[in-house]
């Protein structure tokens, strides 16, 4: 569902520190990752998350151990190596709105609340719009993306 996928300026700079500079990672994903639902993913000054509780369930969680988790070509914890793709979803990943909500795209962030505003949200790694644009739901109206439909890919 998400058509393009962006880093935040957070985690582009810690990739260049860490390959161009030797210094530590410091804003790793973890062992947890969260999938998080955004009202707008134009750029990183200005990505806005719909907020758990008034929006929507809540962050989903995806792991490398479980049935939530990222890898190549949506097949549980297959790392990512030269010349893959990228990483995608395993399952389909489910979220039910509390409230009428618009969403714009996702996110993938390492903790599972907003840290402060999105917009300066240093758990947001990744964001991405969705194919055909906006999508608004009703108060319990679900959305879900399918097995495989939200991957990360670097080029």
């Amino acid at each position: 569902m998400p058509t393009t996928t962006a880093m935040t300026n957070n985690l582009e700079a810690e990739l260049l520190n860490t390959t161009l500079r030797g210094v530590s990672r410091t804003a790793t994903g973890g062992a947890t990752l969260y999938i998080a639902l955004m009202t707008n993913v134009t750029n990183d000054g200005s990505l806005a998350e719909n907020a758990s509780g008034s929006g929507y369930t809540q962050r989903i969680a995806m792991t490398p151990t479980s049935a939530q988790c990222f890898g190549v070509g949506g097949v549980a914890a297959t790392p990512a190596t030269a010349g893959s793709a990228g990483l995608s979803n395993c399952n389909a990943v489910t979220f039910t709105a509390g409230g009428t909500i618009t969403i714009a795209g996702i996110a993938v962030c390492t903790a599972q609340a907003i840290s402060g505003a999105a917009s300066g949200d240093a758990s947001i790694l990744y964001y991405g719009d969705i194919t055909g644009g906006s999508v608004t739901l009703g108060n319990t109206q679900t959305i879900t993306f399918a097995a495989n439909n939200i991957t990360i890919a670097l080029e």
